[in-house]
């Protein structure tokens, strides 16, 4: 199948389980053209912890060529790339969502801007204003190793000495920290304005690290071809990559 190969452009990738990165075929190639609706598919399959598209093309089809057809026919693989293994997804939310979250109840909506500057008056902690989610009471602070402690003020002075403060409910890592809100049917909840630190007791709180967790765990499930049906897709493949 050295042929086919020669078909994807290479780019440097990571499998995601601290391996290194390696000179491999761009995974998301595909031909739109090829109707993988009338192509014979096994039932779902659910990718293992660890296991590698050229892995899971050696135990289902007895080779590792096939490894680009997962992509072929799972939409969501090509969008977001292959889920990582479970081990690594606490290190890979540390590093998606590095800073601390600070949770207020004071009105932030037109004040505490995005790149401002900001110290704590207690604990002297000082970071930059990464994002503010006013709807949340949040603030997303690069604050380095450092962290503001609970009920402390926050504050910073603008360019013309107007002094702006807020309380601190609580500062959390920002991968810890709350998403969102749902009820028990999964349906995202909104806070009371200006009321954060008091949700509802039926609602479930889903961290940044429980919806990268949820959304990995979605990238596991997969359609595969029939091995009976693999020869078939490459062939028509084959034939349409010639012809672009």
């Amino acid at each position: 199948m050295l042929g086919l190969l020669d078909n994807f452009k290479t780019i440097f990738y990571r499998f995601g389980d601290n391996e290194d990165i390696v000179l491999f075929q761009r995974l998301t190639q595909y031909i739109s053209a090829v109707d993988v609706d009338d192509i014979l598919l096994s039932e779902k399959y659910t990718i293992k912890s660890g296991e590698r598209p050229d892995t899971l093309s050696y135990k289902t089809y007895g080779k590792t060529d096939y490894y680009w057809t997962f992509y072929l026919v799972n939409e969501h693989l090509r969008e977001s790339g292959w889920p990582l293994p479970s081990y690594d997804l606490l290190d890979e939310a540390k590093k998606k969502y590095p800073h601390r979250t600070v949770t207020t109840n004071t009105n932030i909506s037109k004040s505490f801007p995005v790149g401002q500057k900001v110290s704590g008056l207690f604990s002297g902690t000082e970071g930059t204003i990464i994002r503010r989610i006013p709807d949340m009471g949040q603030l997303i602070i690069d604050t380095g190793t450092e962290k503001f402690t609970q009920n402390e003020t926050i504050k910073y002075n603008d360019g013309d000495g107007n002094l702006f403060q807020a309380t601190v409910l609580s500062d959390v890592e920002q991968y810890n920290s709350v998403h969102h809100y749902e009820d028990a049917d999964g349906i995202h909840q909104d806070l009371t304005l200006f009321d954060f630190g008091n949700p509802s007791s039926f609602w479930t709180k889903v961290s940044y690290f429980d919806r990268l967790n949820q959304k990995n765990d979605e990238l596991k499930e997969i359609d595969i071809v029939s091995p009976r049906a693999i020869e078939g897709l490459v062939t028509q493949f084959q034939r349409l990559m010639k012809t672009q």
